[in-house]
């Protein structure tokens, strides 16, 4: 078992990777719309933002593994197809060259006369060359992330929250439309948190964690799950505490700044209230938040890429994710985003799904009945939803699919996903007790 400091570290290692480029913009946005509803916005918000990557977490531990090993149920080309999927999409295709571009446009560009390839280019090369650094030394994530890197990402957040708490730039607004009530306000949170997509990250980082509670000797299930849940914990609890302080700077800057853009309301903050020294403050949070997930992500993918030969070493897989995701930060980033959002959105609801499945999943009669039927259905929706972005989805096709209840907060499958766990279910249940009855009869 570690002692409290480690898994204090171990903590702050998970919070850091989580905490990336859309986790620094969102809650200033927030807080910008939200106004004096900004307390069940924000409450919202770490219900999806934070509660639903915290039990993804704790279920990769739950069954010691990631997306493949909780969808066991599944006909195995099912599981390998969807953990293809979602490491390709969160890693080198959307994830990975998405944190460098960021860092670039937020970090690097105020202090530019203006944006160019050549200093984009720049940018990227040292930001990957760190990255692979970082990555080569698996068995010191711990140590320089959970122990250097996060800290200090934390004082420099914090340093921006607390003064705008103490130092607002302006009086707080009206919410806007959408958050004039505590329980639109609170549906609106719930909505970007769960837009925010964390819950993909935490099959990806769950194992990432489980390698390195390995590497450190912790080989038992329910040592390894007790920790993960203690420090989980203590990732939430930072989760919320930087959440609800950037959360602040939107809400006590929104009337100055007139914008409820996510970077101008905190690069306006940090320069008004700084200076210089704001935007270098702000510049170095958002390298931190941005280069600790590129460097969960990478070694993610690296190591999926290992699951395929033997012959494969961390330095080979390691390297070639770093280049492919520079090739795509430099070159073809915005029209990637054009289909990769889109994808992650259809498997998000898939994930969420086999995330509430796998806790209950001993109850089931008939697990494999409810799993294919009830994640069939979700794949379904999240198909016609994703299909509906990309606007190729036949007019007789969106009529109906906007027929079911919640199809604009794209929690469609919801509802439909719900009837058939329950019809599925109770088919195994009755299915399984009646075997007995007719025997004897």
């Amino acid at each position: 078992m570690l002692n409290r400091k480690d898994i204090f570290a171990l903590g702050f290692m998970i919070f850091a990777l989580f905490f990336g480029a859309g986790n620094l913009i969102f809650p200033p946005e927030l807080g910008a719309l939200a106004g004096t509803q900004f307390l069940p916005a924000m409450l919202g918000f770490i219900v999806t933002g934070v509660g639903l990557p915290l039990v993804g977490l704790i279920a990769v531990a739950w069954v010691g593994g990631g997306i493949s090993t909780l969808a066991n149920p599944l006909p195995k080309f099912v599981g390998a197809l969807l953990t293809f999927a979602l490491y390709v999409a969160i890693g080198p295709f959307f994830g990975i060259p998405r944190t460098s571009v960021v860092t670039y446009e937020l970090g690097v560009v105020p202090f530019l006369s203006g944006p160019s390839q050549t200093s984009l280019m720049i940018s990227s090369s040292l930001f990957f060359l760190v990255t692979l650094y970082l990555v080569l030394k698996p068995g010191k994530l711990l140590d320089i992330i959970g122990r250097f890197i996060t800290p200090l990402l934390l004082v420099a957040l914090a340093t921006l929250s607390i003064s705008s708490i103490m130092n607002p730039l302006s009086t707080v607004q009206q919410p806007a439309p959408g958050y004039a009530s505590f329980t639109d306000a609170f549906i609106q949170g719930f909505l970007q948190g769960y837009l925010t997509l964390d819950a993909l990250g935490a099959l990806v980082f769950g194992v990432i964690i489980l390698h390195t509670l390995h590497a450190r000797g912790l080989k038992n299930r329910t040592v390894q799950l007790k920790t993960v849940t203690r420090a989980g914990l203590i990732a939430a609890v930072s989760l919320i505490l930087v959440y609800t302080g950037l959360g602040f700077i939107g809400r006590n800057s929104f009337g100055a700044v007139g914008s409820v853009d996510g970077p101008s309301l905190l690069q306006q903050y940090a320069d008004n209230t700084f200076g210089t020294i704001g935007l270098i403050i702000l510049g170095i949070a958002i390298l931190l938040a941005c280069l600790t997930t590129s460097v969960g992500l990478v070694t993610a993918f690296s190591e999926y890429l290992m699951s395929f030969s033997s012959r494969l070493s961390l330095p080979i897989t390691g390297t070639l994710t770093t280049v492919l995701g520079f090739a795509i930060s430099i070159f073809g980033l915005n029209t990637l985003l054009t289909i990769a959002v889109p994808v992650l959105m259809f498997l998000y609801p898939i994930v969420i799904v086999l995330i509430g499945l796998t806790f209950i999943r001993s109850f089931l009669k008939r697990p494999s009945l409810v799993y294919r039927t009830t994640l069939f259905v979700t794949a379904l929706f999240s198909l016609l939803s994703a299909l509906t972005s990309l606007k190729v989805l036949p007019g007789i096709l969106i009529t109906i699919y906007k027929i079911f209840p919640l199809t604009e907060q794209n929690l469609a499958w919801l509802l439909p996903v719900l009837v058939t766990f329950v019809i599925s279910s109770s088919i195994g249940h009755v299915s399984k007790d009646s075997i007995p009855e007719k025997r004897i009869g």
